[in-house]
């Protein structure tokens, strides 16, 4: 498997060369099944590429444009056939434009596939916040968790707008995390480490706030889990940009989200749609 700069290959097809692109923000640690799990189940010689976020200093500042067109340069210098794009969650936002950009490459349209697609709004930001805040609960004492939430709500309802608002619960992060982190050991290298990981998630997911997937997804296949407050469900459930969001075929699997990307069943669906 090899890697450049903005793409690392999680299947080799050999000489077929049809590509599949996946979309998606994958760190050390992460706790979700990753793309690489969806490989490891699928029936298929196709190619697959997987999204390399860019370096830290570039993911605080970029807009979505940026990221595309980072991923893009590589696609457009060897002008491979794209088969299909793939996206989870926030990836599916960036997947859209990336197949429409790809199909002015190419004479076939790619298909798309999107895996609990989320779109990004200032409370796709403050649930990320409150999320890594609770991972720190084993370390800090209650009342501290709480002051910290409590920093994020008021964070939020001051500045609304997603690029203030991810600098600014960026910046809490590290200020609720510089004692949790020390308190559990963690040298300077590690937490600053974790620190940068955060940093370039928000990035990533205010970047694909800069992006209109709609029109996109109206031809993509949405696979959905049966979590409630992923992906489509949850858009759904908090009524925030749900009249603009359809999507052209929903599949719903009774798997978890977190899961759903090392999901048999899910596979090899997968496999059937990359070969119809």
């Amino acid at each position: 498997m090899g890697e450049s700069g903005e793409w690392k290959v999680l299947a080799d097809g050999g000489d077929s060369g049809a590509v599949v692109l996946a979309v998606d923000f994958d760190t050390t640690g992460r706790p979700e099944a990753r793309f690489s799990d969806l490989v490891a189940n699928l029936t298929t010689d196709l190619t697959i590429w997987e999204s390399i976020p860019p370096a830290v200093e570039a993911a605080a500042e970029w807009s979505g444009k940026e990221y595309i067109d980072h991923w893009a340069r590589k696609v457009a210098q060897e002008r491979p056939e794209v088969r299909a794009v793939m996206g989870y969650c926030a990836g599916s936002v960036f997947a859209a434009t990336l197949a429409e950009r790809i199909a002015e490459l190419q004479s076939s349209e790619p298909l798309l596939l999107l895996f609990d697609p989320e779109i990004t709004v200032a409370q796709t930001l403050l649930w990320q916040f409150q999320k890594i805040v609770g991972f720190m609960s084993s370390v800090l004492p209650a009342e501290d968790i709480e002051a910290a939430r409590d920093a994020g709500r008021r964070c939020y309802e001051q500045t609304p707008q997603v690029g203030p608002l991810k600098q600014g619960l960026t910046r809490l992060v590290r200020e609720v995390g510089e004692p949790a982190f020390t308190r559990a050991g963690l040298d300077h290298t590690r937490r600053e480490e974790l620190f940068d990981a955060f940093g370039s998630f928000m990035g990533y997911l205010a970047a694909a706030g800069d992006l209109d997937p709609f029109e996109r997804w109206r031809s993509a296949t949405a696979i959905s889990s049966s979590s409630p407050a992923s992906g489509l469900n949850g858009i759904r459930a908090a009524g925030v940009g749900a009249d603009q969001v359809s999507v052209g075929r929903e599949l719903t699997f009774d798997v978890e989200h977190a899961t759903m990307l090392a999901d048999k069943e899910i596979a090899a669906t997968v496999s059937d749609l990359l070969h119809t």
